[in-house]
């Protein structure tokens, strides 16, 4: 079957999953961007459906501040946000400081937005095959990084072939792990790339999107020194660069974007960004007009921000999660009934309450969840249950009560999450040590062996703050698998593994739902971790500041920001 024929079959099967009341219409965009179909051909599946959607869909909050006045050209924009743990190598970055510096000068070949749908960046399209194990990349003509250099194919491969060498310490393994490897990436022509899978998967092309951090397009020839030479594709050159300080940017006279009108972008001359990590601090030089944009706001202490009449609190959709990952491999963690112990624990309204006043989605302990998820099976919720607690604990051998120690970084929500559960835990007779650590300790890690010793891998028992992901088996990949080179659970079970393997290799959505219901169940069942909410997201920024692109947290795409008179 020719790849054209594949694309309209495939069409088809979404127009008549929405007919049928199987899909919302909201999730056909989203499985239309996945599959490369433009907004315009997508919008051409919509008209095809008729009608209005059925089944309805419970999408998080869009964007407030939408209707924005005509750009602005010029000025300097200054964001505040900490500051990258390590030198923000986009080859190893993972946290949120690093990321949203790479975000302005350097490019992906799919990026997000704002509702985690996907769009064309540095690849103009992409298609599949009928077995979804090679996917076809065209890349955009006209391209040159910010050294002059063309962009091309060999540019793709040899990024590629770099984040999937083991030695490299990636992070982009998480995902791409058992699913490309090396010699997998292969050019066709200098605009043509294709991925030779390791295996099908239907969600590959969220896996070389911004959703995948460290996947950005590097030229051939990096060496590594990427603070001191910053070459990109994207919209702004890093001009002066201070650790733990500050990072400045110009803008890329030689960008090839371009908006909606024809207007060379970016917009703006360039940015400043002041690298503060306490967030109540950050909040000050908000409020004191010091700055003009905090690409990712914290709830807690923020409140005043929702108040003052001088900035705007953008919402995203949520699904960024704080993981609390019980170690399998060490004690007590190997039984299953003590983890279910902690879950029933929990009072989950009561947390997502004093966390965030309520505004966030509520979470089951499973990544297949449809308030925040399109497409995903009826949840099975968890309610605060110490009869069944103690059951579970009775059950584990530990009728007397438990001593454990959760680990924590001193970071966002991260401590007040920490308390919330060691109080929750204790009229069930778990007893919570709180271990909390600076957040530079809990994410040191020997150069030699960095996942082998790093805490918030290796630790009993953690949270782990992560950033939004673009659909459930993004995040599956991620920490769940027994590859995931980011899994503190270090869970292993082959029911999920076989399961995980058919969902990602079916492109038949009736197929799909079946088989994430029977992932959701084991997940849940088996509660390698606790997924306790799906954090609505934040962005602050002066009310004159518009046009910043990407699905809230670090995805902060400036390219089309500018301030109005």
């Amino acid at each position: 079957m020719s790849d054209d024929q594949y694309r309209r079959d495939y069409a088809q099967h979404l127009i008549e999953q929405v007919n049928k009341g199987q899909m919302t219409r909201r999730q056909l965009l989203v499985r239309a961007s996945v599959f490369g179909f433009s907004a315009t051909a997508a919008g051409s599946l919509l008209a095809a459906c008729g009608g209005s959607s059925s089944g309805g869909s419970s999408a998080s909050p869009a964007p407030s501040g939408s209707s924005m006045p005509a750009p602005v050209m010029g000025g300097t924009i200054k964001m505040i946000g900490p500051a990258p743990i390590t030198e923000p190598d986009p080859v190893t970055i993972y946290d949120q400081g690093g990321i949203v510096l790479v975000y302005q000068f350097l490019e992906y070949l799919i990026d997000l937005d704002d509702k985690n749908g996907l769009k064309p960046k540095l690849a103009e399209s992409w298609t599949a095959n009928d077995k979804i194990d090679v996917w076809t990349f065209k890349l955009r003509s006209g391209v040159t990084f910010n050294d002059g250099s063309p962009f091309g194919a060999e540019d793709v491969v040899t990024s590629f072939e770099r984040i999937l060498n083991p030695k490299s310490g990636s992070g982009a393994l998480s995902q791409l792990g058992g699913v490309l490897s090396p010699g997998g990436t292969k050019k066709v022509d200098d605009l043509t790339v294709e991925f030779h899978l390791d295996k099908p998967f239907a969600d590959f092309p969220y896996m070389v999107s911004g959703g995948n951090y460290n996947t950005a397009i590097l030229p051939r020839n990096y060496n590594g020194n990427n603070t001191k030479n910053p070459v990109g594709t994207g919209p702004f050159m890093m001009k002066n660069y201070v650790a733990k300080q500050s990072a400045s940017f110009v803008k890329n006279p030689t960008y090839w974007g371009k908006d909606a009108a024809g207007n060379q972008l970016p917009y703006v001359d360039g940015l400043e960004y002041t690298m503060v990590e306490d967030n109540s601090a950050q909040n000050l030089q908000l409020q004191s007009g010091a700055v003009d944009v905090q690409p990712q706001t914290v709830f807690q202490g923020a409140q005043a921000l929702f108040a003052d009449p001088n900035l705007r609190v953008d919402i995203y959709p949520g699904t960024g999660i704080r993981e609390v990952a019980f170690n399998v491999t060490k004690t007590p963690w190997q039984d299953k009934n003590l983890r279910q112990a902690v879950a029933y624990c929990l009072d989950r309204p009561a947390i997502n309450k004093a966390l965030y006043d309520g505004r966030s989605n509520l979470g089951y302990d499973t990544f297949w969840e449809p308030s925040v998820f399109a497409g995903s099976p009826p949840s099975t919720p968890r309610a605060q249950d110490y009869t069944k607690a103690k059951q579970l604990l009775s059950d584990g051998g530990k009728s007397a009560g438990l001593d454990v120690t959760l680990t924590v970084a001193k970071y966002l929500e991260n401590p007040q999450l920490a308390q919330l559960i060691q109080a929750q835990c204790k009229p069930a007779g778990i007893n919570v040590t709180i271990n909390q650590l600076s957040y530079t300790a809990y994410y040191a890690g020997s150069s030699s062996d960095y996942y082998g010793t790093t805490p918030w891998i290796n630790a009993a028992w953690d949270i782990t703050e992560w950033g939004s992901r673009p659909a459930p088996g993004i995040y599956a990949a991620a920490m769940l698998l027994p590859k995931a080179v980011w899994s503190s659970s270090h869970w292993n079970n082959p029911d999920f593994v076989t399961a995980f393997n058919q969902y990602e290799s079916t492109v038949d959505e009736a197929t799909r739902t079946q088989l994430a219901t029977k992932l959701s169940q084991i997940q849940q069942d088996d509660t390698p971790i606790m997924v306790p909410f799906y954090i609505t997201q934040l962005r602050t920024q002066k009310k004159n500041v518009y046009g910043i692109q990407g699905p809230g947290s670090f995805y902060c795409d400036m390219s089309q920001a500018f301030m109005a008179a």
